[in-house]
């Protein structure tokens, strides 16, 4: 009976220590953060900054374990996308921009070293429209009044080549502090003085498609801008002006324009060298114009407006491989019928910039995430006089419009950011 007794009690002995080691060991579940809470941007906040600053009260650790945080933000009301991880403090000054006009979300996952999490709640805000100033960066820049000059950005610097201040110029003009001064170039470049010519940056280099006098091409580049080198004097296009040219899918593209203001053509060039040039089509679909807008846009180019012998036009054409175009249907509001007006890919979104329609010059701003639904981004606020034949172009993550005509030559230049 002894003996039994002793076995008991060493059993039982044995089973406690064996219960608390199992309470003090590493079996023992991990316990999540503690619930925190979003400070800023604060829930249902209008017209905020698209670099803002995202703020959250810090989350404890039972265990003492370090804590870190991933920022979550995107547009859907149960966001997934990572915008910053493993943060050691509870903010983050957003650096890459948020999207204009744009209703997001976002939260914050706190996570300790041995894995648990805790998510906050979810706060919703929508970000700000396009800044629209109401003055130029300068109202009168370095170079002469001007229109139906080209844009380009290139090394860092705005470009801005050619043109017409009462007689074609061929000088080329670049600024690298956002427009505020202009250096000249060259007052002449190796080019005859074209007639409304277009540029593109392609392979390193600014391009400089022209017509001399409306009826003699030639293709020119230049890795500095200062000394140009004619690539070919008889491109494979006919002679023209009033065409509009663009990169897309590593080659050069030139498509439509007009002879004199006869022949409005629709046919479609592509090159990879500049020299030799291949017609993707003849005929593409859409009518034959002049002084449209060109864009690459969602992998795809894109015709915009236009002149077609005696009409402005306002339809939208696409195209993803420069032979097949399909028209787009467009729903809800659209601009006005156009020509001479600018387009540009900014912010994930197309946007459209003036233009004449006969006498009538316009000031207004329009975008499209889609190229099917637009928005006017303004209509009757004090900002750019109304003009055609402008140019924008994109530096230093803003829209950049310069000089163009408004019943005289401009040469001012405004920013939107």
């Amino acid at each position: 009976m002894k003996n039994k007794s002793i076995f008991l009690t060493t059993l039982f002995l044995t089973l406690f220590l064996i219960s608390c080691s199992s309470d003090n060991g590493g079996s023992t579940p991990n316990q999540e953060p503690t619930a925190f809470t979003l400070i800023a941007v604060p829930n249902g906040t209008a017209n905020v900054a698209v670099t803002p600053t995202f703020t959250w009260n810090a989350a404890t650790d039972p265990e003492g374990d370090t804590i870190t945080y991933n920022l979550i933000v995107d547009t859907n009301a149960a966001p997934t996308t990572v915008v910053a991880s493993n943060l050691s403090n509870t903010s983050f000054n957003v650096v890459d921009r948020l999207p204009l006009a744009e209703t997001l979300f976002w939260k914050v996952i706190a996570k300790d070293t041995n894995g648990s999490q805790t998510e906050s709640e979810t706060f919703s805000f929508t970000t700000r429209n396009l800044n629209i100033p109401t003055t130029p960066i300068t109202a009168n820049a370095d170079f002469s009044a001007r229109r139906s000059h080209t844009s380009v950005q290139f090394n860092n610097k705005i470009w801005v080549i050619a043109g017409n201040d009462g007689v074609n110029k061929n000088d080329v003009w670049s600024s690298s502090d956002g427009g505020n001064t202009w250096d000249e170039m060259t007052s002449a470049a190796n080019f005859s003085p074209p007639y409304l010519h277009t540029s593109v940056v392609y392979d390193g280099k600014i391009w400089v498609f022209g017509a001399a006098n409306g009826n003699t091409n030639f293709v020119w580049n230049s890795t500095d801008g200062i000394n140009w080198t004619e690539v070919t004097s008889s491109p494979q296009f006919s002679a023209r002006y009033g065409y509009s040219s663009v990169v897309f899918d590593n080659k050069m593209w030139l498509i439509g324009g007009t002879d004199d203001g006869d022949d409005y053509k629709n046919d479609v060039w592509s090159s990879t060298d500049g020299a030799n040039w291949t017609e993707v089509t003849s005929a593409a679909p859409f009518r034959g114009r002049s002084d449209f807008g060109l864009v690459v846009f969602n992998n795809k180019i894109w015709v915009i407006g236009g002149y077609d012998d005696g009409s402005s036009r306002n339809d939208i054409w696409s195209s993803s491989n420069g032979s097949t175009w399909t028209e787009t249907t467009v729903v809800g509001d659209i601009f006005s019928a156009r020509s001479n007006h600018t387009t540009v890919t900014f912010d994930n979104k197309i946007w459209l910039f003036g233009g004449a329609r006969g006498g009538e010059r316009r000031n207004d701003v329009w975008n499209s995430s889609d190229g099917i639904s637009w928005a006017p981004v303004v209509n009757s606020a004090p900002r750019f006089s109304g003009r055609n034949s402008h140019t924008t172009v994109i530096f230093d993550n803003k829209i950049w419009l310069i000089a163009g005509y408004d019943g005289s030559r401009k040469n001012d230049v405004w920013v939107f950011d």
